[in-house]
């Protein structure tokens, strides 16, 4: 269906600080349509990397999605990863983490395709980034467990694969270009995007779980040089990576 909103329209050509703007006008003139002008201001603030300002946007949705639909994740992994933006690497691991056992436990159970894999990628990343084995073996046994259900076949499935073991990183790479060329021809290079980004991202926290911090910056260099995917979050915690002294 074709969004003739002029605020999303900015949003999707990655004109944040426009979209910003436009947002914001919206959510003045239109209070009938407060939410989905909300979560659209959240998006674009964290696009623009106006993470602090995010946050307090992206709660307030989120609070209002999980109200009213309880098994919803609501905006809990943008907010994690907002959170380790500006710094609070704790409060943003210990949110994610909270995520996970959700998904875990069945209290969540509105996920991404495959089941719950973004928030256990980034789970991990974070964990091993921290030194928390705790949280790495966390993460590693909740992944392990969505692979043996049929919905890891979906993306970002593969990638998890890849990082238990499952897949080679040939293979997941072949996974990710077979199946964008399943979607429709306009959508293709979007899609594929949207799976190198959790595939060099889960590439790079592999490496770094091995030790290999060169290879680790390596590929979260790959993720982060990749056009903003817009709905793949880890994607900024890669861009962030960039900004660590080697």
């Amino acid at each position: 269906m074709t969004n003739t909103n002029a605020a999303w329209g900015l949003l999707k050509a990655r004109r944040f600080d426009e979209a910003v703007c436009a947002y914001t006008k919206q959510l003045r003139e239109e209070p009938l349509k407060k939410w989905s002008n909300l979560a659209g201001l959240a998006e674009s603030l964290m696009g623009a990397c106006q993470y602090a300002e995010a946050i307090l946007l992206f709660e307030e949705v989120s609070a209002y999605q999980r109200d009213r639909l309880a098994a919803s994740a609501g905006r809990i992994e943008q907010i994690a990863v907002c959170h380790w933006m500006v710094g609070d690497r704790q409060g943003a691991l210990d949110t994610v983490r909270d995520l996970v056992l959700d998904v875990r436990d069945g209290t969540v159970t509105f996920t991404d395709f495959a089941g719950g894999v973004s928030q256990g990628l980034v789970l991990c990343y974070m964990g091993i980034t921290l030194r928390s084995d705790a949280d790495v073996d966390l993460a590693m046994n909740y992944l392990k467990t969505l692979a043996s259900r049929p919905r890891i076949k979906n993306w970002p499935g593969p990638a998890a694969l890849f990082l238990l073991g499952g897949l080679t990183f040939g293979e997941a790479m072949k996974n990710a270009a077979d199946t964008a060329l399943s979607k429709p021809e306009a959508d293709q290079e979007g899609w594929k995007r949207r799976y190198l980004t959790a595939l060099f991202f889960t590439a790079g926290t592999e490496r770094r779980m091995a030790g290999d911090e060169h290879g680790a910056r390596m590929f979260f260099n790959e993720c982060a040089g990749l056009t903003n995917p817009l709905v793949e979050y880890e994607w900024y915690v890669a861009k962030g990576e960039m900004s660590e002294p080697s």
